[in-house]
């Protein structure tokens, strides 16, 4: 008897466990989404190569981001497992930024996503906050 309803609550808490894990998916936005929203809006993603020092390319939380050039404005894209990994990605990102001088930028964050865009142009910051905010 004791078997069973051992085996029984085993088999609850998998079930709670597996439902918890497809809803943390569903909320999980890819790069690939990002890049496709943006591109969406009529922007043209061309890849960076960026030294690390850039505050912009740095890793956050053990995440490093991809980097592009929009119209010549640096935008780095941040893809973080989850949205509390991403709240700690950028609580990382002001203490290694709090000495330092960083240039004027905008920062995105919806759900497990974290964008930086190097300010430069007001249309395209606009529609990259069209962009990422319309990530479902």
């Amino acid at each position: 008897m004791i078997k069973k309803i051992f085996f029984y609550i085993l088999i609850i808490f998998v079930l709670s466990a597996c439902s918890q894990q497809s809803v943390s998916e569903e909320d999980h936005i890819t790069l690939e989404e990002v890049k496709t929203a943006i591109t969406d809006q009529g922007m043209v993603l061309e890849k960076a190569d960026l030294p690390s020092i850039n505050a912009f390319t740095r890793e956050l939380n053990g995440v490093s981001p991809k980097a592009y050039f929009i119209d010549g404005d640096t935008l780095s894209i941040y893809v973080f497992p989850s949205t509390d990994a991403r709240k700690e990605g950028m609580d990382d990102f002001e203490e290694k930024s709090a000495a330092a001088g960083v240039v004027e930028h905008e920062k995105y964050m919806h759900k497990n996503i974290l964008v930086f865009y190097e300010l430069g142009n007001e249309e395209v910051d606009s529609k990259l906050k069209s962009a990422i905010n319309g990530l479902e």
